[in-house]
């Protein structure tokens, strides 16, 4: 039986790999759970209002005051975002860039989502 030395080089690229693919793992497990809550709640949904149709009706009725939760929601997470997260991220970010297309990306989430509820009905 041998046994070989690795040079600290080789282990520490080793563990990086290592620790890399335990961030993916994470990541595609916290997707898989958050794709099959999405689909639990659509098939809770349905099945407490007994069809689709009916659910979608309720959906309707509910427009008004979706909307108004969802707002808050955005205007409780730009207030955190200005409050506390956004000078945190100006100091430590190579350029201002950086941080500008953060706020455009989630801008232009919040708009893709109401877009989207809009056109569905909702």
């Amino acid at each position: 039986m041998t046994i070989e030395r690795l040079s600290k080089d080789e282990n520490h690229s080793n563990r990086i790999r290592v620790r890399r693919w335990r961030k993916v793992a994470t990541m595609m497990f916290w997707m898989v759970g958050i794709l099959l809550l999405g689909g639990v709640a659509t098939a809770l949904g349905v099945y407490l209002a007994g069809n689709e149709r009916v659910l979608m009706d309720w959906l309707q009725r509910a427009r008004v005051p979706l909307l108004m939760w969802r707002l808050t929601l955005y205007g409780i997470v730009a207030a955190m975002w200005l409050h506390r997260v956004r000078a945190v991220f100006l100091r430590q970010a190579p350029s201002r860039g950086v941080v500008y297309r953060i706020e455009v990306m989630m801008v232009c989430l919040a708009l893709l989502i109401e877009f989207t509820s809009y056109r569905w009905g909702m």
